[in-house]
């Protein structure tokens, strides 16, 4: 029968006061991960010299309510996490009556309702203060528009946010994003902390 080697003897010698380990020796610049129980080095090359963060600049669509705020909490938090910046759209329609006044008016110039656009300000004034408190860099948009989907879609073009935040009530509008969009669409809903949706290519 084979004489069996000991366990012990498959550890690391001592090294002498100075001594360098042999793994440890410059060679091919690699970054290299040492083991503290073991003393060996294992490759890093499955590891990024710089970290990359996965969304640079997050559109947050916002219209002063309830969910849009915890939505808004949401993606203020992540791009702080990520040391991103975020884009906040309050999308309103600039006439009384709806949408289908809207339609019947969207080719006339039409003075856009005062009230709507104060109610819009003071929103936006809100979440820039929520950004500024959590030190992320913030730019505010308000845009009119009957149809929040195509003003959310216009501001990611413009802006080259990677990410939309938004709330979702009945997820309507939350669909009609994802099928359009580009980029990766969050959702917060109610009685659900957050789902993450991806967009279709």
């Amino acid at each position: 029968m084979d004489k069996v080697t000991p366990y012990r003897s498959l550890l690391r010698q001592p090294l002498t006061e100075g001594e360098v380990p042999e793994e440890l020796l410059p060679s091919d610049h690699a970054e290299r991960l040492l083991c503290r129980s073991c003393a060996k080095t294992l490759p890093r090359s499955d590891m990024f010299a710089e970290y990359k963060a996965p969304f640079t600049r997050i559109l947050i669509a916002t219209d002063g309510s309830a969910l849009a705020d915890d939505a808004a909490k949401l993606g203020v938090s992540l791009a702080q996490a990520l040391v991103a910046s975020v884009v906040f759209l309050h999308a309103a329609t600039p006439w009384r009556g709806g949408r289908v006044l809207a339609r019947l008016f969207a080719a006339a110039e039409v003075a856009v309702d005062q009230d709507c656009a104060s109610l819009a300000e003071r929103n936006l004034e809100r979440q820039r203060a929520l950004a500024m408190n959590a030190g992320v860099r913030c730019e505010t948009r308000l845009a009119y528009d009957p149809h929040p989907d195509r003003a959310i879609l216009q501001a990611v073009a413009d802006t080259g946010c990677d990410l939309i935040v938004m709330g979702a009530r009945g997820g309507h509008l939350a669909r009609r994003v994802g099928a359009r969009a580009h980029v990766p669409l969050l959702t917060c809903r109610k009685g659900t902390p957050l789902e993450s949706t991806p967009a279709s290519a």
